[in-house]
């Protein structure tokens, strides 16, 4: 085989695998529902004990760039005038997705987090104008007409374990 023929097949190779997206089920498997539920309970209250264990083993993503402590992070965005407790409750009973890659699967909080704006349901769209309102176009780049999402997004394994909660790209 030649050189340029060996190149492009490890290139291939390299590629990620495509993403299964769909919409979550009706009902969630008891694991994530728990901890769904939790997460939005314990965001409502600012209960920062309660959110800090439900966090779950493992890397935890909170912010890009920032490493170690969300609690404290969450706790300075506060005082700082951005609410995250606030947008964690609110994402959390939003509708979802089941995001599958390389034989990896999570639920994903909103349904936005995948799914382009036009082919949201009507459900999802409510949800996103009810938290965002008038400012909805500054979590899409380039808007909601042509851009993706980068708002707010949270996400729990099929086991119950919540890897993140974390806004842009």
């Amino acid at each position: 085989m030649r050189l340029a023929g060996c190149v492009a097949l490890a290139m291939m190779a390299a590629l990620p695998a495509q993403a299964q997206v769909q919409r979550c089920p009706d009902k969630l498997p008891a694991p994530v529902e728990a901890r769904r539920a939790a997460i939005v309970e314990a965001a409502a209250a600012k209960d920062w004990t309660a959110l800090e264990r439900l966090i779950g083993p493992g890397e935890f993503v909170y912010s890009f760039g920032d490493a170690g402590d969300p609690i404290g992070y969450w706790r300075d965005s506060l005082q700082q005038g951005t609410d995250i407790a606030r947008a964690m409750a609110a994402i959390f009973a939003m509708p979802c997705i089941v995001y599958a890659e390389r034989g990896r699967r999570e639920y994903w909080w909103p349904a936005a987090a995948e799914i382009e704006w036009a082919k949201l349901n009507a459900k999802d769209k409510a949800a996103m104008q009810g938290f965002y309102g008038k400012s909805i176009d500054e979590w899409y780049v380039e808007g909601r007409a042509k851009g993706y999402y980068v708002g707010w997004r949270g996400s729990i394994t099929p086991d119950g374990a919540w890897t993140s909660f974390v806004a842009g790209d």
